[in-house]
């Protein structure tokens, strides 16, 4: 029998995911100086949002006691600049000095990172440069930084580090500049895998000036993935698919003892992002060009029984 040329030119669908934005705010409420100390780590509880954890902060390559109460403050950094020069600077960031925290996405979700938003503030004779990286590089480039909303005390300069403009401009006390904006960018998008980023402060006219951030904001979403379903790759499948790998997407496929009256194509984290009828004497041409290359897998189902394939592609 001459069979039918059955072609699927399949759209993809959208896999099934709930999204949600979420803005999680670190206040440093419980941070306590002096006698009784909170140590490097900040005991405040971390925010919460949907579909990631929120780690806690903790200070690394500073002493071991908060330099104030109800904010993240320690000294010990870096020196380099000069009392009342605003030109001159001979220090550098030092990798191994840093405020940490670490974001993770929660089982079968995804979270992309905005922007970060936080104040600071420095003593007089503290850092007048801070920048922020991030795991996704192993903290080798700082991450893209502006001044949002405009504060004219602080600026950024190349590459991505935050200046403190005006030496002789001396906050209030218990007074905070707004304005430091970080926006990581594509490394920090639809992430399943924890994500640190790390705070450096440097240039300061002594080492026992001293760095505070407050308010640290993340901004983001997360995505969470519903109804994925567990592939099991069929050694005995019953049917073939070729060319696998296909380097074009173009496959066919040939069952040898089933009737096909379903074909679905699966991801590899088991959602079906396709699904199509069939007739019982068609033979299958399927069109995957619009996928990405990657590991998928083709499952037929023959009346109450499925058989799955893993398929390569390898544009």
């Amino acid at each position: 029998m001459i069979k039918k040329l059955f072609f699927a030119g399949l759209t993809i669908s959208a896999i099934n995911i709930s999204a949600q934005t979420f803005s999680g705010m670190y206040p440093f409420t419980a941070v306590a100086s002096g006698t009784a100390n909170t140590g490097t780590t900040d005991p405040t509880p971390p925010p919460t949002a949907s579909g990631l954890t929120f780690g806690a902060f903790s200070a690394v390559g500073t002493p071991s006691s908060p330099s104030t109460s109800g904010a993240f403050s320690f000294s010990g950094w870096g020196t380099g600049a000069t009392n009342g020069n605003d030109a001159t600077f001979t220090g550098s960031l030092n990798p191994n000095q840093y405020y940490s925290v670490t974001l993770t996405p929660s089982a079968s979700s995804s979270v992309t990172i905005n922007s970060i938003t936080f104040n600071m503030s420095r003593s007089t004779t503290g850092p007048r440069h801070w920048a922020v990286r991030g795991s996704a590089d192993s903290y080798s480039t700082n991450l893209a930084a502006s001044i949002a909303p405009t504060n004219t005390n602080i600026t950024v300069v190349p590459t991505n580090v935050f200046f403190w403009s005006i030496d002789s401009y001396t906050a209030a006390a218990g007074k905070q500049e707004k304005g430091s904006t970080i926006t990581p960018g594509a490394p920090y998008v639809n992430q399943a895998n924890p994500m640190t980023f790390r705070f450096y402060a440097f240039d300061a006219e002594s080492g026992a000036g001293t760095f505070r951030i407050d308010t640290v904001i993340f901004n983001g979403t997360a995505s969470i993935i519903a109804g994925i379903n567990k592939v099991t790759y069929d050694l005995n499948s019953n049917f073939r698919v070729y060319p696998n790998p296909s380097n074009d997407g173009i496959i066919s496929i040939e069952a040898n003892s089933v009737t096909a009256s379903k074909i679905e194509v699966i991801n590899i984290i088991g959602a079906v992002i396709s699904s199509n009828n069939l007739l019982a004497d068609d033979k299958i041409k399927l069109d995957l060009s619009s996928l990405p290359a990657g590991t998928y897998f083709v499952r037929i189902i023959s009346g109450d029984k499925s058989f799955v394939e893993k398929l390569i592609l390898s544009k």
